[in-house]
């Protein structure tokens, strides 16, 4: 190889090298900055932490991370070699490269100082690639005040939100305010906090980072502002300097579905005094851009039933049980059975029904009294309008065999809220309560009560034979067994207990009955005597 033409490669590589021998000492001669509280004032105790690598939701944005004392690059450049070394910026606020020259980068962005640095290295090498990279955070210290539980100085990371700076200073006090914090750096700017736009509707510039030295003010909160009606979140809010009627709106979570936009109220205080309301268009720059002041009070209408849901559910013996939407006046009984792919072949439809829940704006209290009774304590007139109104409270009756069939008279027009069940088909009859064996009994065509009881077993020994009742299974009626005629699948008969006492009650009855007739006729023959 022709000496003459590898001189210039050695005297690259001896620069490098001596470049790379130089900014390693540089770090010591740079001051490596880990306190970064030269030049700020603190008040308070300082809350010093364990260090540990800074958590992060993801990669340094360059384009706003703002550099400063403390902040360690990592600069790699490749050329005929390759040589690393890392740089620390100076309290000063300084960046030195060693034999070429001191930038200062304290303030500036980051994406702004990488490019800087890789400019001030090309320009002093021909034929190189530069890399620089952001490898540690500085720490920095922030004075927390105001209406915080623990004020004082905290430290932090430029990373850090103010709202985290304000959890290191133990959350804000009751009277706090929460959306008119003031943060004031150190060049006499402000930036506002404003934490519960910062939470309702994640804008975040209402929740800014800080900088070294920079001053969180909490005040009390003063003045509110109130929303109402067809808002995602309604309630009272603090008061903001530029507050409008479509930024509090956004500020509750926006209108809510069949929200009327176009006639929105805003009710406020003329003179302090005298309550006025004006009527604004949301829809209208003017409207929305309306300012509020203390007090005011922002009502926003809806659409009567506007897009209301209704629906209906099918339980039991139909191809497709589930929820089913309805119209509401005119989809029937028989529409949503056929929707829910028709009865299967084990359906009962005898003893289906169509249970419609009692509207909660029509209470019955003396039901609801009624339901917490035992019946044996119910008396004659309280009985009948027990069972009476729980039949009506149940089902609507109906008969779904010729509501299938075409029959209108049966075919009930639905409600909201209304449950269709049809049960399985059964062949038997219940029979409870004073019975030798209670329980199902096989069905026979043209039967009546007392041969479901011989079935099973006959009566027992303290049954009350004169109150029997039989109930239908197709609706929930009671009736006198005497007048239930010929039992059908899925009815019940019930046999009542006997109270035992009632023979004795009769017994002291007949007694003191014979007793005064007794005596009567005693003073009558001694008074003739």
């Amino acid at each position: 190889m022709d000496r003459s033409a590898s001189m210039p490669v050695r005297v690259l590589l001896a620069v490098l090298l001596a470049f790379a021998a130089v900014l390693l000492a540089a770090p010591a001669a740079a001051v490596d900055v880990t306190d970064a509280s030269a030049g700020v004032d603190t008040i308070g105790p300082c809350r010093e932490w364990a260090p540990h690598p800074p958590s992060l939701s993801g990669p340094v944005d360059d384009s706003i991370y703002i550099v400063g004392p403390g902040d360690r690059f990592s600069i790699t450049v490749w050329g005929q070699g390759t040589v690393s070394h890392s740089a620390v910026v100076t309290p000063e606020g300084e960046l030195v490269l060693p034999g070429i020259a001191t930038i200062p980068v304290a303030g500036e962005v980051l994406k702004d100082v990488k490019r800087d640095i890789s400019d001030h290295l090309s320009g002093f090498y021909h034929d190189v690639e530069v890399s620089v990279s952001l490898t540690d955070l500085r720490s920095m210290l922030v004075n927390v005040l105001g209406q915080v539980r623990d004020p004082g100085t905290y430290v932090g990371t430029p990373l850090d939100l103010a709202g985290e700076f304000l959890q290191k200073a133990g959350g804000l006090t009751p009277d706090a305010s929460t959306r008119n914090i003031a943060v004031t750096r150190r060049n006499g700017d402000e930036a506002r906090v404003d934490l519960t736009r910062y939470e309702n509707t994640g804008d975040v510039t209402a929740n800014p980072p800080v900088l070294d030295g920079d001053v969180i003010f909490v005040p009390y909160a003063v003045a509110f502002v109130g929303v109402y009606g067809a808002v995602g979140s309604p309630g009272i809010f603090e008061l903001t300097e530029g507050e409008t009627v479509a930024s509090l709106i956004e500020l509750a979570g926006g209108f809510a579905r069949g929200a009327i936009t176009d006639s929105v109220e805003v009710r406020g205080f003329t003179g302090g005094v005298q309550a006025s309301s004006v009527i604004v268009d949301l829809s209208a720059i003017a409207g929305a851009g309306r300012p509020l002041a203390d007090g005011d009070q922002v009502y926003v209408r809806e659409f009567t039933e506007w897009r209301r849901v209704t629906h209906v559910a099918v339980e039991g013996e139909v191809e497709r049980p589930g929820p089913y939407g309805i119209e509401e006046g005119v989809d029937r009984l028989s529409d949503v059975v056929r929707r829910a792919g028709g009865p299967t072949p084990e359906a009962w439809l005898r003893g289906a029904r169509l249970v419609r829940p009692r509207p909660e704006d029509d209470p019955d209290a003396e039901f609801e009294r009624l339901s917490g009774m035992p019946v044996s304590e119910m008396t004659g007139l309280e009985y009948p309008y027990f069972k009476s109104r729980q039949r009506d409270r149940m089902s609507v009756i109906s008969d779904f065999e010729r509501a299938l069939a075409g029959d209108e008279s049966e075919d009930a027009l639905l409600r909201d809220g209304d449950l269709i069940v049809i049960p399985r088909h059964v062949d038997t009859i219940e029979v409870l309560g004073q019975v030798a064996n209670p329980g199902k009994v096989g069905h026979l065509s043209g039967k009546r009560y007392g041969h479901y009881i011989e079935k099973a077993g006959g009566y027992a020994s303290l049954a009350k034979k004169n109150r029997i009742r039989v109930v239908r299974g197709a609706t929930g009626e009671w009736m006198y067994a005497g007048s239930a005629g010929v039992l059908e699948p899925g009815d019940l008969v019930w046999v009542p207990e006997r109270d035992e006492s009632d023979w004795w009650k009769l017994a002291r009855e007949v007694a003191g009955f014979i007793m005064s007739v007794l005596t009567v006729y005693v003073v009558i023959d001694q008074a003739t005597q």
